[in-house]
């Protein structure tokens, strides 16, 4: 594989062609990123809620990458074996993250995955998608792979500025550094920012360089159509997160409140801290009055 990656204005190229087909759904989804991820790394239980989602997005997709690579013999299997890298893997390494933040979960356990319907929509889609159309985990590999890939450093940046993991008391003796090198290996994919460059570049190289030599028309025309699917599917399960974590918060108002405005007030300014202030006098407030009548209509 001598030849070079595709130029950007290669319409020939399949993963031009993905992305000029899926850039407004890849705006939409940025934007949405941008906002909720910077919300959720100030959150801890919003950032293991995310891990989680893609913890099962991951294992299942990269179950059946390995089925297909192991047992495809026809061009597909051929094509993946021949770009994807095990450095892109991403299920063992966001592993290593819930583990550090201590998230237990049985990898089995349907309850939870009960209270996330679209995330149990994306991996049903994952699996019934790949076993009727192999040839998908084409647009698979180009949109969560190369996507998260890019995302990643700016994900990693702004980690640095918002992390937080208020209320967990085993970080209590390390450094900010420390705690965000342990937590974030969804996003490292090698050692450093120069091995990482070439990882990315030996990757979108011989996929292009495969998948244009290899697919016909027609098989590229459907790998187009899933990648908007994804971009879909990412979305929502974005939305489900945002919404079922709204909903505890306000379940468990209590702890997750105060927990909720403790990390808010540490990345706001001090006029916006008074209002913190009186929302605090207010709730304590609150939750005395209505502790007060309980016990005030039990006594009489």
């Amino acid at each position: 594989m001598e030849q070079q990656v595709p130029s950007p204005t290669d319409t020939d190229a399949l993963a031009n062609r993905i992305n000029f087909h899926t850039r407004d759904l890849h705006n939409v989804i940025d934007k949405t990123m941008s906002i909720k991820a910077t919300f959720a790394l100030r959150h801890s239980f919003i950032y293991k809620d995310i891990l989680l989602s893609y913890y099962y997005v991951f294992r299942t997709l990269e179950d059946e990458i390995d089925f297909i690579i192991s047992n495809d013999r026809s061009h597909i299997g051929e094509i993946l074996r021949g770009f994807f890298n095990d450095k892109f893997r991403r299920k063992d390494q966001i592993l290593k993250d819930l583990k550090f933040l201590n998230v237990i979960q049985d990898q089995s356990d349907d309850q939870w995955l009960s209270s996330r319907p679209e995330l149990c929509k994306f991996l049903n889609f994952i699996k019934s998608n790949l076993h009727e159309h192999p040839v998908d985990v084409l647009a698979y590999c180009h949109v969560l792979y190369l996507a998260l890939f890019a995302g990643g450093r700016i994900m990693r940046a702004s980690m640095n500025k918002n992390l937080s993991f208020f209320f967990m008391p085993k970080f209590d003796k390390m450094s900010h550094t420390d705690v965000i090198m342990n937590a974030t290996n969804f996003f490292k994919f090698d050692k450093d920012i120069v091995s990482e460059n070439k990882l990315k570049s030996e990757y979108k190289r011989n996929y292009d360089i495969l998948t244009k030599a290899k697919l016909n028309e027609d098989e590229k025309l459907e790998i187009i159509d899933i990648s908007r699917e994804i971009f879909k599917f990412n979305f929502n399960l974005l939305q489900e997160i945002g919404t079922v974590n709204k909903d505890e918060l306000m379940k468990n108002f209590n702890y997750k409140m105060v927990t909720y405005v403790v990390e808010e007030w540490k990345f706001r300014k001090p006029q916006i801290k008074k209002y913190v202030i009186l929302f605090l006098i207010i709730f304590h407030l609150f939750v005395f009055i209505n502790l007060f009548k309980k016990f005030y209509l039990q006594a009489i």
